[in-house]
This record gives C-alpha cells, sequence and structure tokens, in this order.
C-alpha cells in the first residue's frame, strides 16, 4: 500500500468538504469554500499517482475549475455513467454539469488561462430552503437524491431535471447524508434527529427508523455520510455511539438488525464510502473463494480506517493523516485507490493491489449474486413500479415469488362418514311452484356434497302438508346414500337402482319445517309474532338399520350427532315450528329414535281424579325381539310435554309447568331429580358427547347441565338478545357447553361463562355484515366448525339488504375484514374451536398481508412470538404459549403463509421465519434435556 499527499490538490487553507472519483476515468473532482463563492474543481488523477506525470509541465493538473456557485459546495458527485456531474451547496442549489466538446472559460483561476475540460451547467435545481448538504445518484442515474437543513429529502427526475419525484419529509432535524440502495429498493438518510429513515422507492414512504445507535450522541458533525455495501446486504451509518465510545453502525438488511458496528475512532465518525465491488479472494487455509466487502472510515479524530466483512478486525488504520476532520471518501471504479479529503484543504491517497484487497468480481458474477439474493440482474433499471416489485428480499422466496396472488383461505372439511356435509337451506316456493323447484333444489344439493360424490338417489320421504284452505302440498325430500346404503338397497331387490320407499307423513300446520341430511326447507312468509320465541322440537322417522354420523344435521336441531343417522334403518331428524308459546306435544312430534331405542311420547295418556298424566316410554326396534319384549320401561309425567330429547345416555323431557327430567335411556330411571324452571319448556337438547344438557324456557331463561356430574353448566337469559330479534330457529350445546342460539331475523349468539356474556357469533351490524361478505362457508358440522356453521344458518335468515354491498367497491375491506378476523379469532377461542381458530388465524394472515400496516403486522406476529427469554422457562412456558392446546408457533407458521409470496413483506417473513426457527431449535434442545 501506498499513500501520497499530492501538495498541488489544495483548496487554498480552505476546507474540502467532498470528492469524488469519475467511475471511468483518471479523474476526480472536488467541492469546497472558494474565495468569493463556491469551488467546484475537476482534478488530473494521474499526477497524483505518478510523481513523473506530477513534474510534467504538459500533463495538466486541473482539467477544469468553476466557480459558478454563490456559496460553500458540500457535495460533488458524478453520475454512475460519469457523463454528469451534480454538486450541491449552501445557496440552496444544485446544478447539473455535462461535458461538452472544447475547451471553456476559466472562471477565476490564478494558474489557468482556460479549463482543459469545458464543463456547462445544463440544470440548476431549485427546490430546498436550505443548505444542500449530500447528493446521491440512484443504481443506473434514474434518480438523483439530495438533502438540506431544511429537514427534507428530494428525489429528482434525472430523466427530466428539474421534475421532482418526491419530496420525503420525516426527518425532525438536518438531513446531513444520503445513500441508494445498490439494488434501488430503498433510500437511506441520517439526520441531527439522532435517526437513520429507510424510504421505500416503491412509494416513497418510510420502511424503517432506526434510533437507538444514535440515542446517546452529543455533539453534531457538518456531514454524516452513511453508505450501503455493493451486496445491498449491509448499511453502515456515521456517527453512532455505543457504551460511550463512538462507532460506525452496521444496520442488516435483515430486518433492520443493529447489533454489531465498527469501534476504535476516538471521535465521531464523519463518513463511510463502501468499495464499489464486491470482492474476493482465494482462502489460503481452506482453498475455497471467500467474497466480501470493504469500505473506509473517516473521523474527527483524523483518522482514517479500512475494514473488510470477512474480518474482525480492521485492515489498516492512518492516525493523524490531517490536521482536520476527514469530510469525505471516495474509491475508484478499479477499486484500488482511495482518496480522503479533509477540513483542512488537502487530499489524501491510498493506493492499494489485489494482494492487499482482492479481486472485484466481474459483472457476470455480480449478476448471478444478484439473481440468486434478489431475483434481478444488476443492470436492471428500476424505474417503473413492476421492475421495483419484482425485487425479492431472500433468495429461498424467488420461486414462490412467482405464484399466482390467492384469496382468503377457505375452511374446506375433509368429509368422512361420521362428517358428512350438509346442503344449503331451499326456501318453499309457493304452491304452484313447489313441485319443480323442489326438484331443483334436489339437483342443487348433490352438487354441494363435492367431496362426497354422492350420486342422486330415489326419493325416500316426502311430507304432505295440509293448507288452511284444505289443499294438500306435498314437499320430497332427497337422502344421500353412502356405500352401505348402496349394498342395503341392492338387498332389498334392485341391482340396478334402488327402489323408492315413499313415506308420508301427514302434518296439519300450515307452517313447517322438515330437515332431513340433504334438504332444509322454510316457509317464505310467517304469521307469528317476531317479539316472541317460537318453539322448536323434534321428531325422528323410523328407518332400518342404525348407524352414527356425527356432525350430521342433528347438529342443526336439538340433538346429539351421535343420534343422527343418515342411512337406510336410522332415524332422520324432522324439526317443526309453531308459533306462539309452548304446546304440548301433538301427533308425529311424539316418536324419535337411535339407534335400537324408539322413544315415544303420549300426552294426557291416564285420566285421574287429579288431572291427566303423560307418558314416556322407550321400545327396542330391533326386530329379533319378540312383540311383547319390545317395550323397555315407561315412565309417567304429571303435566303435557311440550319438548323431549334423546341422545345414546339419556332422555331429556321438558314440560309445560317448567319441570325437567333428565332420564337413563336404558332402564328408565330419574337420573337427577325432578328440576323446575318455573315456565314451560320451549326447547331442549344435548351435546354431541351426551355429558351436557340444556333447556330453554318460553321466558327466555336458558340453563345447561352437567348431567354425569349432577351440576349446573351455565346459566342465564336470553331475553336480551331475542329482544326485537324474532323467534329461536336454532339451539345447540357443544362437547365443552358452549350454547348457541339463532334467531328467525339472522342474529347469533354464543354464551361465555367466564365472561358470563353472550357473544355475537352473527348480526346486522355493518362490521359483521362486511366481514361475513364473501366469506360466508356452505358448511354444515356442528362438531367440528359451529361457528361457521351457524354464521351460514343465520345468514340465510337475513334479509338481502336494500342497499347491497358494492362488490366493485372494495375500499372498505381495507378497515373490516381484519377487524372482523380478530373478532372471529377470539371468538374460535372462547367457544373452544380450534379448528376454526386455525383457519381463521390463516385468513388474519392474509387480511394483513393485503390490507395491513407493518406496525399492526409486527403486533400480531410479536404476540405469537412471545418473548424469547420466556424460553428459559421450559415446560411452563411450552404450556402457557397455547391457545385451545395449539402452540402459538405452530399459529404464526399459519399467518407467516400468507407474507411468503409477497415481495412487499418478503423482510418480515424472513426475519419471523429465523426467529422462529432459532426459537424452535432452542425449545427443542431444552424437550430433550428434560427428558434427560
Amino acid at each position: 500500500m501506498k499513500l501520497l499527499k499530492p501538495a498541488f490538490v489544495h483548496n487554498q487553507d480552505k476546507p474540502i468538504f467532498s470528492i469524488d472519483i469519475h467511475p471511468k476515468e483518471p479523474k476526480f473532482v472536488t467541492g469546497g469554500q472558494g474565495n468569493d463563492s463556491g469551488s467546484v474543481v475537476i482534478w488530473n488523477l494521474e499526477p497524483v499517482l505518478s510523481e513523473k506525470a506530477e513534474m510534467d509541465p504538459k500533463v495538466p493538473k486541473i482539467l477544469c475549475q468553476i466557480d459558478n456557485h454563490l456559496s460553500c459546495v458540500n457535495s460533488v458527485r458524478w453520475s454512475m455513467n460519469g457523463q454528469m456531474l451534480a454538486s450541491g451547496a449552501d445557496d440552496k442549489l444544485i446544478m447539473i454539469w455535462k461535458r461538452f466538446s472544447g475547451s471553456g472559460a476559466n472562471f477565476g483561476s490564478a494558474g489557468m488561462a482556460k479549463n482543459i475540460e469545458n464543463w456547462k451547467c445544463t440544470s440548476t435545481l431549485r427546490g430546498h430552503n436550505g443548505d444542500v448538504l449530500d447528493l446521491a445518484w440512484s443504481p443506473q442515474d434514474r434518480w438523483l437524491a439530495s438533502c438540506s437543513i431544511d429537514n427534507s429529502i428530494i428525489i429528482w427526475d434525472a430523466q427530466s431535471f428539474p421534475t421532482i419525484i418526491a419530496t420525503l419529509k420525516g426527518h425532525t432535524g438536518l438531513v446531513k447524508g444520503v445513500t441508494w440502495d445498490p439494488v434501488g429498493k430503498f433510500l437511506a438518510t441520517q439526520s441531527d434527529d439522532r435517526s437513520v429513515k429507510i424510504w421505500k422507492t416503491s412509494d416513497w414512504t418510510i420502511q424503517t427508523t432506526i434510533t437507538e445507535p444514535f440515542e446517546e450522541c452529543g455533539g453534531t458533525t457538518h456531514i454524516l455520510r452513511l453508505s450501503w455495501s455493493p451486496d445491498g446486504q449491509y448499511l453502515v451509518s456515521a456517527h453512532a455511539m455505543n457504551g460511550g465510545g463512538p462507532t460506525a453502525q452496521i444496520i442488516e438488511r435483515d430486518g433492520w438488525k443493529c447489533d454489531k458496528d465498527f469501534v476504535g475512532h476516538r471521535k465521531a465518525v464523519t463518513c463511510v464510502r463502501f468499495h464499489n465491488s464486491i470482492l474476493k479472494r482465494q482462502s489460503q487455509k481452506t482453498n475455497k473463494t471467500q467474497q466480501y466487502c470493504c469500505l473506509a472510515i473517516g473521523s474527527r479524530d483524523r483518522c482514517l480506517s479500512v475494514w473488510m466483512t470477512a474480518l474482525q478486525r480492521p485492515l489498516l488504520v492512518i492516525r493523524d493523516l490531517f490536521e482536520d476532520s476527514i469530510l469525505d471518501l471516495s474509491w475508484s471504479s478499479d477499486g484500488y485507490i482511495l482518496l480522503a479529503c479533509s477540513g483542512d484543504g488537502t487530499v489524501a491517497c491510498l493506493q492499494f493491489n489485489e494482494d492487499q484487497l482482492g479481486k472485484p468480481l466481474s459483472q457476470d458474477d455480480k449478476n448471478s449474486l444478484y439473481q440468486r439474493m434478489y431475483g434481478k440482474d444488476a443492470t436492471v433499471d428500476l424505474s417503473s413500479q413492476a421492475e421495483k416489485e419484482m425485487i425479492i428480499e431472500s433468495a429461498e422466496l424467488l420461486n414462490t415469488s412467482q405464484e399466482k396472488p390467492r384469496g382468503p383461505p377457505s375452511l374446506i372439511p375433509t368429509f368422512t362418514k361420521e362428517t358428512l356435509p350438509i346442503p344449503k337451506p331451499v326456501i318453499i316456493p309457493p304452491v304452484q311452484k313447489e313441485m319443480s323447484e323442489s326438484m331443483q333444489s334436489i339437483e342443487s344439493s348433490s352438487t354441494t356434497l363435492g367431496a362426497t360424490s354422492t350420486p342422486i338417489k330415489p326419493i325416500l320421504k316426502q311430507v304432505e302438508t295440509r293448507r288452511a284452505d284444505g289443499k294438500r302440498r306435498i314437499t320430497p325430500m332427497f337422502i344421500p346414500l353412502t356405500d352401505t346404503n348402496t349394498s342395503s338397497n341392492t338387498e332389498m331387490g334392485s341391482s340396478s337402482q334402488p327402489r323408492s320407499q315413499v313415506i308420508i307423513e301427514k302434518n296439519s300446520d300450515l307452517i313447517s319445517e322438515v330437515k332431513t341430511s340433504g334438504i332444509s326447507t322454510l316457509p317464505t312468509t310467517t304469521s307469528t309474532s317476531v317479539t316472541e320465541p317460537l318453539k322448536l322440537d323434534t321428531r325422528l322417522a323410523l328407518r332400518d338399520t342404525p348407524q352414527r354420523a356425527h356432525g350430521s344435521l342433528a347438529s342443526m336441531s336439538l340433538m346429539s350427532p351421535a343420534m343422527a343417522p343418515i342411512t337406510p334403518k336410522t332415524a332422520v331428524p324432522i324439526v317443526r315450528m309453531n308459533s306462539g308459546k309452548a304446546s304440548p306435544l301433538t301427533g308425529g312430534q311424539c316418536v324419535k329414535s337411535i339407534g335400537d331405542f324408539r322413544i315415544q311420547v303420549i300426552n294426557d295418556s291416564y285420566k285421574t281424579a287429579f288431572g291427566n298424566l303423560g307418558r314416556v316410554a322407550c321400545m327396542n326396534i330391533n326386530h329379533q325381539q319378540q312383540m311383547d319384549d319390545r317395550k323397555i320401561w315407561e315412565i309417567t309425567v304429571g303435566s303435557a310435554i311440550s319438548s323431549f330429547s334423546v341422545c345414546t345416555s339419556y332422555v331429556l323431557v321438558g314440560s309445560m309447568d317448567g319441570s325437567v327430567r333428565f332420564i337413563n335411556i336404558k332402564n328408565g330411571r330419574l337420573v337427577m331429580p325432578v328440576l323446575n324452571q318455573a315456565s314451560p319448556i320451549l326447547l331442549t337438547g344435548f351435546s354431541p358427547n351426551s355429558s351436557l344438557g340444556g333447556s330453554l324456557t318460553e321466558r327466555a331463561q336458558l340453563c345447561v347441565w352437567n348431567v354425569d356430574n349432577m351440576k349446573v353448566h351455565m346459566r342465564s337469559s336470553c331475553v336480551d338478545i331475542l329482544n326485537g330479534n324474532g323467534y329461536v330457529n336454532m339451539f345447540y350445546i357443544t362437547d365443552f357447553g358452549v350454547p348457541f342460539i339463532s334467531t328467525s331475523a339472522g342474529s347469533a349468539y354464543s354464551y361465555s361463562p367466564d365472561l358470563q356474556s353472550w357473544m355475537i357469533v352473527n348480526a346486522s351490524d355493518s362490521l359483521t355484515r362486511c366481514g361475513l361478505h364473501g366469506s360466508i362457508t356452505n358448511i354444515k358440522n356442528m362438531k367440528a366448525y359451529p361457528i361457521a356453521t351457524v354464521q351460514y344458518l343465520s345468514h340465510s335468515f337475513q334479509q338481502k339488504s336494500k342497499n347491497p354491498v358494492d362488490a366493485s367497491d372494495d375500499a372498505w375491506e381495507a378497515h373490516t375484514k381484519i377487524s372482523f378476523a380478530e373478532h372471529q379469532v377470539q371468538l374460535c377461542e372462547s367457544v373452544n374451536s380450534p379448528v376454526e381458530l386455525k383457519h381463521w388465524y390463516s385468513v388474519l394472515g392474509y387480511y394483513l398481508a393485503t390490507y395491513g400496516s407493518e406496525k399492526k403486522v409486527r403486533q400480531v406476529l410479536d404476540e405469537l412470538l412471545g418473548p424469547i427469554y420466556s424460553l428459559q422457562s421450559d415446560a411452563e412456558f411450552r404450556s402457557k404459549h397455547k391457545i385451545l392446546n395449539i402452540d402459538k408457533h405452530e399459529l404464526l407458521r399459519e399467518v407467516l403463509t400468507s407474507f411468503r409470496s409477497s415481495t412487499k413483506w418478503q423482510r418480515i417473513y424472513c426475519e419471523y421465519m429465523d426467529q422462529l426457527t432459532e426459537m424452535e431449535e432452542v425449545k427443542s434442545e431444552n424437550i430433550k434435556m428434560d427428558q434427560t
């Protein structure tokens, strides 16, 4: 290495504030204070490097001197192609210079009659309200960035000066340094407000603000020239502090982490300049090629240091190089010459060789590196939005970046014989159209089964309803069959197509709802007062072979899914609505079956002097039993029975006097004493696991009991949620004792015993309607998807809005989708629905990636990531770091899935995935230690 201080390069004892080496020719430019104006001088580099050239009078030392600026010049920068020169000064102006043929006039130079090179000002840029302190050309010379003491940064269009692209305001102090990301995605600025800001070039908004390394900085410097590494992975700032000592802070592109810095200078770092090229050298120990970056640091302590990212110590340190602060640095295009200028008006030149610094990567190798790291060529001009967005922040995301945008995750269950889907409810049309449209509904119902591919089978059942005017209405119903069904039908004698076994049930009521495993039909109009609860009850029609079908339509009725068979030889549930108050059961309402048991209710069975008695009987429907042996048990009830439900273990009977009885289905004995609810029982039901049973009274009092433990699980009034919401059309209890109630007005609620409040599942408010817009899923599986099922069913009762949402206007989505998804997440947690919890976290991730801000995104991700230090608590931390027994890190991966293929969020994705991987490695080690 050689150190040269050419005596002929000076500024007459006035400071030289800026220096820059031409990217293609052997010359450099300096800027500083002139006699009565700002001074821009273009120097010949050959006399600096060669003593022979310095002594040769034919070799010019100054190529051009420009004194057009009215005040001190603070920054001079060549464009990347060397065809333009920009200078910024205290006169608030930026001048763009271009070279023309011939020689030019000399404005005030005492040593030359004329300029060797003819440089003329082609554009004067006026936009700042204060001194211009630093300039930077973007990659491919697309833009020029300038910063000023007016606290602003201006982006100029270099293709059409003096057009302003953007004015960036966000700093609260003098902006003293500006530098471009070499791949053109970011711009970095440093200010006296003790911060570094990273700006996105896609929309010129702030990506992040870094303040921690600069909080201790006391005094200030004239300039704060920061620099970006040529591979784009590191940004090094000026004037940071660490432990009371001055440093140059290293800011990593990956998460903008600030955990490393360059130390050793005794006073504030004023300028940093990275070598223009990525360097490489052959390792003597491993014989492998190392790639690294090199940078020079100047300080107010008059010391210059040169560092390599591959070394933990500086390559060299030169102390007392000048008599004043180092103000600027510049590397030559070949990479082996470093120039530094100082406030004492002199310049120093350091000459390196390939053995000392290494060999610069070729342009092809650099392009290859850029392709691996960012998915773009190093020479691509980011002049358009599409080109800016194509930059990838991580090599592992290059493949996923080509994925097509997808919509929000859908809640699609995997159906089995135990979790069969239920098609969409169908509204009964007027009488003259009912038959044709009923058949259409059957056809559409078969298509909704999708995954099950169930073929259309003959109608096995129809309901005949007698209208008030005496006319009859027959409503056919479709029952989907499984493979077992086909075999059963074949045994009956039909080898090619099963024969229809039609059962006709006569109802005298004008208003009825019929539910099967495949079809629901509802009236379009009713005469029921919407202020009164509507009675709901169930009835089972007898079939042949019993078979359980969990999660079927019975979930929608008042019984356990376990007793909702949907194949032949099973009972098909029918829910019937009656307007008005509770009334005794009559006719076909009084029979329900489950497995081999058939429960029958007969009101006014016995007449006594004290009043009429009702009767509940249990029959065994196994055909192998003798007729006399089919009755298993029988009990009497002192009041007319208004509702009853059955499950695999119990029978729940509710009466007009408000009494509630739990009966063992096998022997007919009371499981607990007769309970009194003070008003007639409207609805009864069991949870799927048969351990919980509940009732809803005419006065809207809901009570759920744990039958196994003979304790009340919850008790609450439904008056508030039913007032003005019509009548109850669905009542369901989950295995965890969470009740769901849906009303005819389309509202749905669930109760939280911990909060002692009803939670909104579906409502007519604007937020819920906007959130459900496009999110309703055709799912009816209460066991696995209680919230989705309730929202779908209750949503179908809502009348269409007079002013429906305009699908073409999606401005409201950004403000409602995230809020609604967060509500769904909390609701899933409250009702203990883990499957839906994972789904809505995935949806929340999609909405955050589509509409969210970085602040909001980090709030959600940080909550799921958890504190790193808590990992030391091992098992205790792991138990607390779960939601519904799902590890939060598993939910975090669900959320991050939507960020993976978005270039906007790739840095966030990589940051949290790295932390997640690291934390999971620590947890894995702790688990092994616990096991040991």
